[in-house]
């Protein structure tokens, strides 16, 4: 184990510690509530910073809670996939920011520092997940970041909302017991719930079993991350949550899935007790369906939030297609993808809600003409759209043309027609909404006749446009981690 001192401990103590302070620190001052978490989310960061630091120079590093080492111990582990915390903390800062004037028209003032404090408690829910070193602590990360997203869902009150975030937690409550369900069988199998331990426990192990549980983990977490067809419970939870949340569950919470996906390859390729062709067999077709499904729904929807819902099964579409080819580049490729989708989804959902905010109106037909009225705002949306298309130099390139280069390297080119197939969809739909901001009539010159929104708001809105510009030209930054860790996770079945 590392000497590396607790900081990887005091990374996640410090947002809980702070979630749970917000409704007594902030009852009185919604500015205060909003202060608080933007600090708290703000230092966060630094030490997460110093973290990928650290795993950039020298590798992966392990902090055992209370010095109790494996299989009774608990393990926080920092490895190259780990580094995702940096796109957590970011946007987790970014939401917080647009947060301030957005929250206090769209919430009722009591209920602001419980946002705040839910806000932090799903985010401590997410840096957790992607740092545990056991099973039964990435439940209950994935627990704390679900039981939060669901009341973030509802906080608004409106009845509409409260449905929404009912059918999440009903979804939601099932993944979850499936993914216990498979933890408690790997526990039975092995005796531990260290997730190195498992690996190294496994071989040997009786297959039906071990199929069993791997099978009901991927299900559940091909649940949260809202794989089509199991995306039920998406469209109207994203499209009804305030701007800030969609932004943080269509970017973030939704990878979740993935990165549990991930975990369980390592388990499952380091143990060599499984063979997987048959799983990543059908989560290819599954993306594949997902990619042009999701694009299709996307096609027909007038509200911009449900437009960009749907956008979002399809992005995850591309990303489980890239697991499920298992070539080295479509995993690569799948990988930058979870990264990139975030910075592109959380510009456009914290777009439309800077259009929603000042205008009021929600879909194409009403928001017809609003580039002359707000035009940061919509360059920066359509800088996310012909990002999330996926035309170069933007973000959205690299991960899919990665992918593209994975299904030739898999000997499944097929599927590199889907993935174009799927772009042209989604190029229709976007391309239906930058024609409706900037070239077709206002149908109410009232609706329309507003300012820009807010610094608050649209600076963070113009930060992750330019990072989609910037992320497109440095694209081989994020494979300075990546590409180590997926050259890795396939040397056991002879990928890297």
């Amino acid at each position: 184990m590392s000497d590396w001192p607790p900081l990887l401990a005091v990374f996640l103590a410090l947002p809980l510690t702070a979630a749970v302070l917000t409704p007594a620190v902030c009852r009185s001052s919604s500015t205060r509530g909003w202060a608080w978490a933007l600090v708290t989310m703000l230092v966060t960061s630094v030490i997460g910073g110093v973290l990928i630091a650290r795993v950039a120079t020298r590798g992966p590093f392990s902090y055992v809670v209370g010095g109790w080492t494996a299989p009774y111990g608990i393990e926080l582990r920092f490895d190259e996939f780990s580094a995702a915390v940096a796109i957590i903390c970011l946007l987790g800062v970014l939401a917080i920011v647009f947060s301030r004037r957005y929250a206090e028209r769209a919430l009722q003032a009591e209920r602001i520092p419980y946002y705040y404090a839910l806000l932090l408690l799903n985010l401590t829910g997410m840096l957790g997940f992607t740092v545990t070193g056991d099973l039964f602590n990435l439940f209950v990360f994935l627990e704390i970041l679900s039981l939060s997203g669901y009341a973030l869902v509802a906080i608004s009150g409106e009845k509409i909302a409260e449905m929404a975030a009912f059918k999440y937690l009903v979804m939601g409550a099932i993944s979850s017991l499936m993914v216990l369900f498979g933890t408690g069988m790997l526990y039975a199998l092995t005796g531990s719930l260290n997730m190195a331990d498992i690996t190294s426990r496994l071989a040997g192990a009786a297959q039906t079993p071990l199929i069993v549980a791997l099978g009901a983990m991927t299900l559940g977490f091909m649940v949260k991350a809202a794989l089509f067809p199991l995306h039920v419970w998406l469209p109207d939870a994203h499209a009804i949550a305030p701007s800030p949340v969609s932004a943080i569950l269509s970017g973030l919470v939704v990878k979740v899935g993935i990165i549990g996906m991930l975990r369980l390859y390592q388990i499952a390729y380091g143990s060599g007790a499984v063979d997987l062709a048959g799983l990543n067999l059908v989560l290819t077709w599954l993306g594949a369906l997902a990619i042009v499904m999701g694009a299709f729904f996307a096609v027909f929807q007038d509200d911009i939030k449900m437009m960009l819902a749907y956008s979002t099964i399809s992005n995850i579409g591309y990303i489980v297609m890239g697991l499920g080819l298992a070539s080295t580049y479509s995993v690569i490729g799948a990988s930058v993808h979870v990264f990139n989708h975030a910075l592109i989804k959380a510009t456009l959902f914290l777009g439309a809600g800077a259009l929603i905010h000042q205008t009021g109106k929600r879909t194409l037909t009403d928001l017809a003409g609003i580039g002359k009225a707000m035009p940061f705002t919509v360059a920066a949306i359509s800088i996310g759209a012909i990002s999330i298309v996926g035309i170069p130099p933007t973000a959205g390139f690299l991960c899919k043309w990665y992918i593209a280069l994975g299904a030739m390297q898999a000997g499944h080119p097929f599927f590199g027609f889907a993935l174009v197939f799927g772009a042209l969809l989604i190029f229709i739909y976007y391309i239906r909404m930058v024609n409706a901001f900037y070239f077709r009539e206002p149908r109410d010159r009232a609706a329309v006749d507003v300012q820009e929104a807010p610094a608050t708001m649209l600076i963070p809105v113009l930060v992750l446009a330019t990072l989609c510009l910037v992320m497109g030209v440095l694209g081989r930054l994020p494979l300075t981690f990546i590409e180590p860790a997926v050259e890795r996770l396939l040397m056991p079945v002879g990928g890297g």
